[in-house]
Formats: C-alpha cells, structure tokens, sequence
C-alpha cells in the first residue's frame, strides 16, 4: 500500500506512519505501507509541523525522506490511498496499468467500506501546526476505517 500526496513532507508521511502503527497492532504487520509524492520531489525530510503532529501522538517521522510516485510503484502495490483527486488523475496519467484499487483517503471517513464523493484532505503545507493537527485528525479516523477494511479483506 502507498499513501500519495504532492510533495510526500506532510499528509502521506503522516498517513503512512500512522497506518504503519495501526496496523501493527491490529496484526497485520506483514502489509507493507509507503509513501511518495506526485512533484517528484527527492530526499526531503519531513515538515517541522509533521515531525511534531507525529511527535505528540506518539510517532517519528525523524527518518523520512520524500520520494516521487513511480509507474513501478503503481504496476507493483495492491492499494493506492491519495489525498485528493487531483492526485488519482496524476497517477492515471503516469499509468494506466497496474493498481486498480486507488482512492482517496477521505473514502474511508464515514467507516470501512470506502464510499463515492469524498472530498480532497486539504494541504496544510504553510500553514500553522493546528493545520496540522486537523489534518492529521482526520488521517487516524480515515486509516482507523481503512485498516478495518483490510482486516475484513483478509
């Protein structure tokens, strides 16, 4: 599974860590989780305002670096979680092969069955760390949901 966002320093790296815990704990620790950015930018840590959301709830992102979304990637992962449409046409333009579940992550707000109309998680890039700390709230309840969806997949 890949979280997607633009630049991969603040939403997929929050997602993917917290999805990373969630699902270590819900016992499923053998589902591979990752992250990457549609800008295709490289080797950048984590935003400060990240590192500290993550930081509070108990998680690092200290060691993130960012990475661009590649058409490997998409032949390759079962799953593509992204934080806004914008992002599932990106990927659809890069491949249209390979993946074929892709969705984004506000699918997964309402419960574990991923429902139609969901809106973008906006970027909090830039903005002050209560952006942050929003986003990042509707991250766990949407990886919540999500992770109940793979235990039930299974």
């Amino acid at each position: 599974m890949v979280f997607v966002c633009s630049g991969n320093i603040c939403r997929s790296p929050m997602a993917a860590e917290y999805a990373r815990h969630r699902l270590a704990s819900s016992g499923l620790s053998h589902v591979v989780v990752d992250s990457a950015g549609t800008l295709g930018i490289e080797g950048e840590p984590a935003s400060a305002e990240a590192r500290e959301v993550l930081r509070e709830a108990g998680l690092d992102l200290i060691g993130h670096r960012s990475r661009g979304i590649t058409e490997g990637d998409l032949r390759t992962v079962d799953l593509v979680i992204v934080m806004a449409l914008t992002h599932l046409q990106e990927l659809e333009r890069l491949s249209r092969s390979g993946t074929r579940k892709r969705y984004l992550l506000r699918a997964f707000e309402q419960g574990p069955e991923p429902h139609d109309g969901a809106p973008d998680l906006d970027d909090p890039i830039g903005a002050p760390i209560e952006s942050y700390r929003s986003a990042f709230a509707v991250i766990r309840r949407c990886v919540d949901h999500l992770v109940l969806h793979l235990k039930h997949a299974r």
